[in-house]
Formats: C-alpha cells, structure tokens, sequence
C-alpha cells in the first residue's frame, strides 16, 4: 500500500505537534522533575549559604488593602528565629503594634489600647500553619519532610503573559502548597495554598491565597523577594515591602518573652 506525499505530510505534522504535548503529559506528576526544579531553586536562592540561615531581621514599609483598596503604609521590623519563633512591631508610638508567636503560644501587644494578651488558639494555630506554607519553609525543609508528596504540574500562567513551572508539595497530613518557579530564573514567583480565616461577619471560611514575589536582591549571598504582595480569593489584602534584610544576626531571646506589664514593653 502506496502513502501519498500529501498524507506523509500530515503524519509528519501530526507527530510534530504532539511529541512535545506527549513529552509534557508524561513529565506531569512526575516526582523526579519536581524534585529537579526545587534544588535549582535552592541553588539560585543561595545554595548551602540560603540553607545555612537560621535568623533574619528584615525592615521595611506594610501596606493593607481592604476591598482592593491600598492603606497608609506603615513601618515593621519581623524577627524570625528559626525553627519557630517570630515577632513583627508594625508602627510607632502610640500607634505600635507588636505580635509574637513562639511555638505554641503567643502574644500580642497594642499601644493604642495600652494592652498585652495572650493570642487566641485559631491566631496560634494560623501561624503554626502558615510557617508550613511559607516559601522558605518549603524549600529549606518542608519538601524533604517524611510523607510528602511531590508532584509536577507543567507550565502554567500564573498571572497575564507570565508563565511558570508549578510544583505541588503535599504534606503527610494533606496540607498541600503549589510552587511556582520562573522557568528562566528559577526563582519562586508565586505560592498557592488554602486557609481558614474569620471574616467581617464572624463567620470561618475557606479562602485561596496566593503570595506573589517581586524585586529578587541579594543580601550576603541569598536572594530574597524585597516586595510581596498578598491576595485572598483574587483580592489583594497586602504588600511588604523590605528595605533591609539581614541574615544570621544575634536575635536576643527577651524579645519574644512576654512582657509582666506594658513598662517592660521594648
């Protein structure tokens, strides 16, 4: 049986066209490749320098939007101490606010109100959770945690004309994260991840949120996003925007020692 030219033809672009969808199917869910991408990743952000960090003091401007509407920017300090401890003062003066999680427990304190209170259990529960959905968390340990699950999505959009390779970390409870790298760069454009949260009328619910990084700058060797904007179900809810970050630095331990009285507040 005879192939005509023009049939050839059609065959040759049939075959074309669909090896690199095929090659791209197979690549999907493809623990290997996630695997991959997540060590160039930590490559690019600092390699064993970016793994090696174990505090960071970070300074710069917070801005809240409400109902996509952008707020007064105001001034922070975040200490973090790795595995768990962190203590972010936003303002000044009177209109200082401190939080301070270590562990299982916490505090906040609000000069406008001249008050120091424990933190409610959801408000513990949220940052322990949300230090497992944190970029630095899933690259520095999370991935390799016992249990989870890697998978590669493909090339996805994240945003308009931007374009991505999309990891998903899923933890041995279920809690899953989706990675987002530059395909070039290699470096984190975005973070997926579901959370509860209350909303105005009281009530909890199950928001999207997406964490987005701009403005990559290297401090002693690490990269690090000085600008990211926050969003919840399509909305966006902040931006931090970092004028200094430093890494390794002594981070005294009174910090996040709760104060007996607003006196002893520093």
């Amino acid at each position: 049986m005879k192939i005509s030219r023009v049939a050839l033809a059609l065959v040759l672009l049939l075959f074309i066209f669909s090896f690199p969808a095929a090659l791209q199917a197979q690549k999907e869910n493809d623990t290997a490749t996630a695997e991959a991408l997540l060590r160039e990743a930590i490559k690019v952000r600092g390699g064993e320098t970016y793994l090696q960090v174990r505090s960071i003091i970070g300074r710069g401007t917070f801005t809240a939007f409400e109902k996509g509407q952008s707020g007064l920017p105001a001034p922070f300090v975040d200490y973090i101490v790795y595995p768990d401890h962190e203590r972010t003062e936003f303002g000044k003066g009177g209109n200082k606010l401190i939080q301070t999680n270590v562990g299982h427990s916490g505090w906040i304190y609000t000069a406008a109100q001249k008050m120091i209170h424990d933190q409610k259990e959801e408000q513990i529960k949220s940052f322990q959770q949300g230090l497992r959905q944190d970029v630095d968390f899933l690259l520095r340990k999370g991935w390799q945690e016992t249990g989870t699950k890697l998978l590669y999505l493909g090339r996805r959009e994240v945003w308009k004309n931007t374009f991505s390779e999309a990891i998903r970390v899923v933890y041995s409870d279920g809690l899953s994260v989706t990675l987002y790298l530059d395909p070039r760069a290699k470096l984190p454009l975005m973070i997926e991840y579901s959370a509860r949260y209350t909303n105005e009328d009281g009530d909890e619910k199950l928001g999207d949120y997406q964490v987005r990084y701009y403005r990559w700058v290297s401090f002693g060797g690490v990269q690090f996003p000085t600008i990211q904007d926050s969003y919840r179900d399509g909305k966006q809810t902040a931006r931090v925007n970092y004028d200094s970050v430093n890494f390794n630095v002594e981070v005294p331990e009174k910090l996040f020692t709760k104060p007996n009285n607003i006196k002893d507040v520093k």
